[in-house]
């Protein structure tokens, strides 16, 4: 049984609050930790980080766009 959209909607954003809490963890305890906030030394996490945003929204748009489009 395909998933309803909005159950769908609500996991997809959702999925977008953690991976912003995971960000502002990381920045808030690990980087300080390693004394790295405001350095070069943090930037290959950031490209990771925002690499995963992009496929998350990609993902979840697709499958939005695939869940409406089928006809009930």
């Amino acid at each position: 049984m395909p998933m309803k959209p909005s159950n769908f909607f609500l996991l997809w954003v959702f999925g977008f609050f953690l991976l912003l809490s995971f960000d502002l963890f990381v920045e808030a305890f690990i980087f300080e930790w390693l004394d790295w906030n405001g350095t070069n030394k943090n930037d290959w996490f950031f490209a990771i980080w925002w690499g995963f945003v992009v496929v998350w929204a990609l993902y979840g748009s697709l499958k939005l766009y695939s869940i409406w489009r089928v006809p009930d």
